[in-house]
């Protein structure tokens, strides 16, 4: 965006001031209003070149291609050396995949300003859409050159730099690019997958100090930093000194916490931070946390006076319990304990024995406690002022919510009803941030899932998406911040898990998500059709999948596309070893049985429990019971989603990754197929690679042509 050159200024002065006022509402994204102000432009000036590009820019951030490359054509035609409106032109090529003509449109924006590093930029966009990483790199280099503070430049060479594998160098500019611009969230999220294999082996504070407050921000995934943050604790002298507590009797403990010497915890820089917004991993943390908790539950008898000192570790203890959903092991002395501090608590109230609450909050959670709208009505002192809202006034308002919920369809199908009840129990995931994603037309979308596909450019405005399966919310928000304009449903047959989606997206400002209960079984019956439909982890639950899958096909639009995320059979094998193993102990899938079955775990098969323990699912009970606990559950290997597929009158465009590498080898294996949707291929794959999709299978499909 820019003024007009200086031979037009004299001639077009009188247009200035709404050209200004078109820029500042572009830049606040009010494109209604940046759109009248260019419209009066054109009106007294037609060929008014920069009210052209601008409009034409308008049109590309809303998604519609052809109309913004007509209109940076025909600025570029008014004034053709202006570097800007080639640039402009070169991403409307990109994001169409005319990446040919968009290398021609970014190569005379260069010619025009060799110093301009947008081009470079847009020309390493074509470079890695290519797998021409060391290309990206060098164009990269180039921009940094030009101007070594542009974050942009920084964040992509971070980017370029993941995909090559070197993570030390792609830290450095990631950080630089956060550094630049510390409020764009892309920014964030890259500096902390960069740092997702970071382990200290020795302290390093300023390392520590620049990533803790990336923690509780919006798209920063706390697992990313747990390697880093955990062994940052793990190495800091004040944890270290508290190491002979953790084979201690809950009474020994309470004498040694009680000691005005015992130090002090929270002096740990980043463990305040970590119980706060993380999920403990790390099993030496893990094991002096639950002896911490044990010491303070015996301190509530033996020394109820010492207590206070200990209000805001007691206070971000809960916290840490309740996110975990409790699954540390209980052992039988805490048990009677904490039925004895139960019993007391039925007569206090909060405003005087906050302590004691937050000792018994660290044990069970108080909002399932039977006199919980007492304690929601009791005034508590402000250093309790978190533990309250989080585990008392959000589960009610969640209990008021879920009355609300609008049912789409009934739930008849009884392993629909059986899945349901497991998800009410245990709604799934707990989060504190959502995943963001950059709002994107759908073509665009398409295009950045799946880069070696043709993908139409289509001006789909307003699309209407389904997310089949929303869970707690996490990827009902992340589609209604991926695609621009977007309306979007997010079904799900708990009311207890949507009940908790509605509330935090309406505690971050989330508005264009309807949710309602429904099953994906009996989904096809509403009188809505969808431009995508996104349902992943889901349908491998259904008692028949194929079933499920015909349902959400007959709610595609004409040339609608389709994201899925299925189990890999290979991908799972710790998983049904892990069920193989629950089935012989003969466990249920209670709390009480899901924490035996991994305090055991190690002693039946150590194996088995350190690959487990690698995820962290594992660490608490909600994601554990998802993960090996699930009462219904299907998996695949490629040939047999290839069925899938095809019995769905389905065509299979591609999985979709977070990185290219996945990409880059299938190709260098197999050059033949250039699009990479052979799944005969993809099992060859898979079989030397087992940890591939150890996830899920992230793929795209769409209807087949007829």
């Amino acid at each position: 965006m820019s003024l007009p050159n200086s031979d037009e200024i004299a001639a077009k002065a009188h247009l200035l001031p709404l050209l200004r006022a078109a820029i500042r509402a572009i830049e606040t994204e009010k494109f209604d209003q940046a759109e009248a102000f260019l419209d009066s432009i054109l009106k007294q000036e037609p060929g008014f070149a920069d009210a052209l590009h601008l409009k034409g820019y308008v049109a590309f951030q809303r998604g519609t291609l052809d109309t913004a490359r007509r209109l940076v054509e025909q600025a570029i035609a008014a004034d053709f050396h202006f570097e800007n409106y080639h640039a402009t032109l070169g991403h409307i090529l990109l994001a169409a995949g005319e990446l040919d003509a968009a290398k021609q449109s970014f190569g005379a924006a260069i010619a025009l300003n060799p110093k301009y590093s947008e081009a470079y930029i847009g020309l390493a966009h074509i470079f890695l859409a290519h797998d021409d990483v060391d290309a990206a790199i060098g164009a990269l280099l180039t921009a940094r050159n030009v101007y070594a503070k542009h974050p942009e430049t920084n964040y992509m060479l971070g980017y370029a730099l993941m995909i090559k594998g070197d993570a030390k160098q792609a830290i450095q500019f990631f950080g630089l690019a956060h550094k630049l611009a510390p409020d764009v969230i892309r920014y964030k999220a890259g500096l902390a997958r960069s740092l997702r294999d970071v382990r200290l082996k020795q302290p390093n504070p300023e390392l520590v100090s620049s990533v803790l407050p990336l923690l509780g921000e919006p798209g920063i995934e706390p697992r990313d930093l747990a390697p880093l943050i955990e062994s940052a604790i793990c190495l800091d002298p004040v944890f270290v000194a508290l190491k002979p507590i953790d084979n201690l009797p809950g009474e020994a403990i309470a004498t040694a916490l009680a000691q005005p010497s015992c130090p002090d915890i929270l002096r740990i820089a980043a463990l305040p931070a970590w119980l706060q917004y993380g999920l403990v991993s790390h099993p030496v943390l893990e094991r002096r946390l639950t002896a911490l908790r044990r010491g303070l539950l015996a301190m509530a008898f033996q020394f109820p006076d010492a207590l206070p000192r200990y209000e805001a570790l007691l206070n971000l203890m809960a916290i840490r319990g309740f996110q975990a959903e409790y699954i540390d092991q209980v052992v039988k002395d805490e048990a009677a304990m904490l039925a004895r501090l139960a019993a007391m608590l039925d007569t206090l109230s909060p405003a005087d024995n906050a302590a004691l609450f937050a000792v018994y909050a660290c044990y069970q959670p108080l909002y399932r406690r039977p006199d919980v709208e007492r304690l929601a009505a009791a005034s508590w002192p402000v250093a309790y002022a978190d533990l309250k809202r989080i585990q008392i006034d959000e589960p009610l308002a969640e209990r008021r919510i879920a009355t609300t919920i609008t049912a789409l369809t009934p739930i008849e199908d009884q392993t629909s009803q059986t899945v349901q009840e497991m998800y009410e129990e245990s709604p799934f995931p707990r989060w504190h941030q959502p995943i963001l994603g950059t709002p994107q037309t759908v073509s665009g979308r398409l295009r950045t899932a799946l880069p070696l596909q043709q993908i139409p450019v289509e001006e789909r405005l307003n699309p209407e998406i389904l997310v089949a399966g929303c869970g707690t919310g996490l990827h009902a928000i992340l589609a209604a911040t991926s695609y621009a304009f977007a309306k979007v449903l997010a079904i799900d047959l708990s009311r207890t898990s949507l009940s908790y989606a509605i509330r935090k997206a309406t505690e971050i400002g989330i508005k264009n998500v309807e949710f309602a209960q429904a099953d994906i079984l009996k989904i096809g019956s509403i009188a809505r059709r969808f431009d995508v439909i996104e349902s992943f982890g889901v349908l491998h639950h259904l008692r028949d999948p194929a079933a499920g899958l015909a349902q959400l096909v007959d709610l595609l639009k004409p040339g609608g596309y389709m994201m899925l995320g299925l189990y890999s059979e290979l991908g799972r094998r710790d998983v049904v070893r892990a069920r193989e193993l629950i089935a012989r102990l003969g466990l249920g899938d209670s709390p009480e049985e899901v924490r035996e079955f991994r305090r055991i775990l190690p002693k039946h098969d150590p194996e088995l429990a350190a690959n487990l323990s690698k995820s962290s699912a594992y660490y608490a009970l909600s994601d554990l019971r998802d993960l090996v606990f699930h009462r219904q559950e299907h998996r695949y290997t490629p040939p047999q989603l290839q069925q899938l597929i095809d019995g769905a009158g389905l065509e299979f465009l591609g999985f979709e990754f977070s990185v290219p590498k996945a990409l880059s080898g299938y190709r260098s294996r197999f050059p033949d197929d250039a699009m990479a949707t052979n799944l005969d291929h993809w099992a060859e794959v898979e079989r030397d690679n087992p940890e591939l999709f150890a996830n899920c299978y992230r793929f795209w499909v769409r209807r087949k042509s007829p």
